[in-house]
């Protein structure tokens, strides 16, 4: 059976229509946004539009952390700041963005000190943010049948962890337990509400992509922790997206053996990206065999091979990818774990790119 690209692969891949060369996705490329107004990636760009099915993301929470509005300060172009009243005290956090970078980076957290760690827990009756459904409605409309937007939304652990330093959050999980899941469940119901009434009232298809368990899986916590922190959260998820039918993408890095029979069981349609080893810790043909046709397979190549390898490194983990998964039978999307939002692209990361695309529709 030919490969096929666009819209309508996604869902007769979720349907269990196979096809093969596979469906081929340049993860995150987004050649009707930050990408196509980039002349560094406009050869990926114009081959993506003409081979391959397109799922770039778009951002429905306006605020970071989906704590509710605050008060937004931008203090430069290349800064910015968010000031949370209403506990014992001001709470605030910063992010700063790099020249040529498209990404915000924290330079201040909210929790940094014991002080606001109790304030925030003083915060009472703080809404849910409201979602942006017309930024969804808006990119369905610009990738039409080249594809689906990912709406991606961070999970509770992930925004936890992300509201105090890194080594303060981990160790506050071993001895300050109880109040870390006061906080995660905080996190958990203003989520639950707002992806409610993102489902509900886009009115537009998109895959609902949750991020952040790569904080929660091994090897940072086992799978029973990462279950009593988290599987409520995504079960529930799951179901309020199959009540209004919007397709689900459990996006984790690294090892995620332990926990893929759980997560095809909670019902998502993908989980993503698979990586190899040495990032990884399962190969494509064991992914496929443990999906059991339950959803989508979804990566194979790991992207900073792209970034940094040989055109020979890349054709031979294209190569081993494929040869794996070619004779299962299985749905199996061919994609990378990331793509770049750096401006000038660097040459030997656009051949890459343009040679991973090319080999994968080729099969």
């Amino acid at each position: 059976m030919s490969g096929k690209t666009g819209r309508q692969t996604i869902y007769d891949l979720v349907e269990g229509k196979v096809s093969w060369p596979p469906v081929v996705v340049p993860f995150g490329l987004d050649p009707f946004g930050w990408h196509g107004s980039r002349q560094s990636y406009r050869k990926i760009c114009d081959f993506a539009l003409k081979k391959c099915t397109l799922l770039p993301k778009v951002f429905p929470v306006a605020n970071p952390l989906c704590i509710g509005k605050g008060i937004i300060e931008k203090s430069s172009k290349q800064m910015r700041k968010y000031e949370l009243p209403g506990g014992k005290k001001l709470l605030s956090m910063a992010e700063v963005q790099n020249p040529g970078d498209s990404s915000w980076h924290i330079c201040k957290r909210w929790i940094e000190n014991e002080d606001d760690f109790e304030a925030f827990l003083s915060i009472k009756n703080l809404s849910p943010s409201e979602p942006d459904v017309e930024a969804v409605s808006v990119k369905e409309k610009q990738i039409g049948e080249y594809g689906l937007p990912y709406a991606e939304i961070t999970d509770p652990f992930g925004i936890v962890s992300e509201m105090f330093p890194t080594e303060t959050f981990y160790i506050k999980i071993l001895n300050d337990t109880e109040r870390i899941m006061k906080l995660l469940l905080l996190t958990r119901e203003r989520l639950i509400a707002f992806i409610e009434a993102l489902c509900r009232d886009t009115g537009v298809p998109f895959i609902l992509r949750l991020i952040g368990a790569e904080m929660a899986v091994p090897p940072f916590l086992s799978r029973d922790k990462f279950l009593s922190f988290e599987g409520e959260f995504y079960r529930r998820v799951a179901a309020i997206a199959a009540n209004y039918k919007v397709l689900t993408a459990f996006h984790c890095h690294g090892p995620v053996r332990e926990i893929m029979d759980d997560i095809w069981s909670m019902g998502y349609n993908f989980i993503e990206p698979f990586e190899p080893p040495p990032r990884g810790n399962v190969s494509i043909a064991e992914a496929l065999a443990a999906a059991k046709g339950r959803g989508i397979v979804f990566g194979g190549i790991d992207d900073v091979l792209l970034a940094t390898g040989s055109p020979e490194d890349v054709r031979f983990a294209v190569r081993d990818c494929l040869d794996d998964a070619r004779h299962t039978g299985k749905p199996f999307i061919l994609s990378q774990s990331a793509t770049p939002f750096y401006d000038p692209l660097p040459e030997r990361t656009k051949e890459n790119l343009l040679l991973f695309m090319n080999l994968g529709t080729r099969g």
